[in-house]
């Protein structure tokens, strides 16, 4: 896919991404430009974003450069769907320029995929503080993460943003689906997943469909972990998202929703916190299962990335590629 366009990568330059090459301020680099599934390419060579202060984008050996020195906050490849993954590129390109004009949504959305330090505060049951900016985005999220420790009511939003942030009940919300990117992260946000099906025209607000896919994901911030919700799973075989700066993958093995990361994850709102969760690290012990351990056991549930087996547990070996063990009940 060949593209035009100019997006703001920080808060004062623009990328200018063009058929025949990259440009940002005075420093360009010439070469076919096309978007592919895993990003951004210029004759070939994929184009890396950098948190570099002066040249934040790198092609092969060559650096695109800027003054004044900036920390760029961007989207890419954050996201991996199958058939979805040139869409969710683009997508990730318009919310870099939301994010980098000062859209709150953009903001909230950062927060999420890249981990701010409020929601690591609540993670890691300190008291957190949020950002004056945005504030009641942020306070939204510290509130949802206490829920079970503080009251809250939420702000009085308009309907649209009310919508997207799953505020409003699902009769009201259903009125603003519709065969827009907006209508299609709304749909999204309230479970109705057969939008995905959407042949929608690529545009600016393309970027609703990354914020969708987090709204349908949920990941609410809690203590002690992340609360994800996996029903979009219903519509997908996997899903690979970057949470919190770290990565989730998710995925549907003959009707069973399983999930991994390196994140100590709480699946299904939460409902379900010692069965389904997993662990930072690379092994350990959560509630009643064991991740990459392998226990013997007379009645076992294994489970592994591609089939799960129930019955007696041996352990012949300790390198076996277990995602979890859990006794039988």
């Amino acid at each position: 896919m060949s593209l035009e366009l100019d997006i703001y990568i920080s808060s004062s330059r623009v990328l200018n991404i063009r058929g025949g090459g990259l440009r940002l301020g005075s420093s360009a680099v010439v070469g076919a430009v096309e978007l592919r599934e895993d990003g951004l390419y210029l004759d070939g060579k994929l184009v890396v974003f950098r948190r570099a202060l002066r040249c934040p984008v790198k092609i092969g050996g060559l650096y695109l450069c800027q003054e004044p020195p900036e920390i760029p906050r961007f989207f890419y490849r954050d996201v991996f769907v199958p058939g979805f993954n040139v869409k969710f590129r683009m997508a990730e390109l318009y919310a870099t320029d939301k994010l980098n004009r000062g859209e709150c949504l953009a903001e909230y959305l950062h927060s999420i995929v890249k981990g701010a330090p409020h929601l690591w505060d609540i993670y890691y049951r300190k008291e957190p503080k949020a950002r004056s900016s945005c504030g009641e985005l942020f306070n939204l999220q510290i509130a949802r993460g206490l829920r079970e420790q503080k009251a809250y009511r939420p702000p009085l939003l308009n309907k649209q943003l009310a919508s997207l942030l799953g505020l409003l009940r699902f009769p009201e919300a259903l009125e603003l689906v519709e065969m827009s990117w907006l209508g299609l992260a709304v749909a999204l946000r309230y479970g109705l997943y057969g939008a995905l099906s959407w042949d929608l025209t690529p545009s600016p607000d393309m970027w609703y469909l990354l914020f969708g896919l987090y709204s349908a994901l949920d990941p609410v911030v809690v203590p002690g972990g992340v609360a994800v919700d996996l029903g979009i799973l219903r519509a997908l075989p996997y899903v690979v998202a970057r949470v919190m700066g770290r990565w989730l993958v998710a995925f549907n093995v003959a009707g069973l929703y399983m999930a991994a990361g390196n994140f100590n994850m709480l699946v299904d709102g939460g409902r379900k916190r010692a069965k389904y969760a997993s662990c930072d690290g690379d092994k350990c012990v959560a509630g009643g299962l064991y991740f990459n351990y392998c226990v013997e056991l007379e009645c076992g549930m294994l489970r592994t990335w591609d089939f799960e087996f129930k019955g007696p547990v041996k352990c012949p070996r300790l390198d076996l590629p277990f995602i979890a063990v859990e006794p039988c009940k």
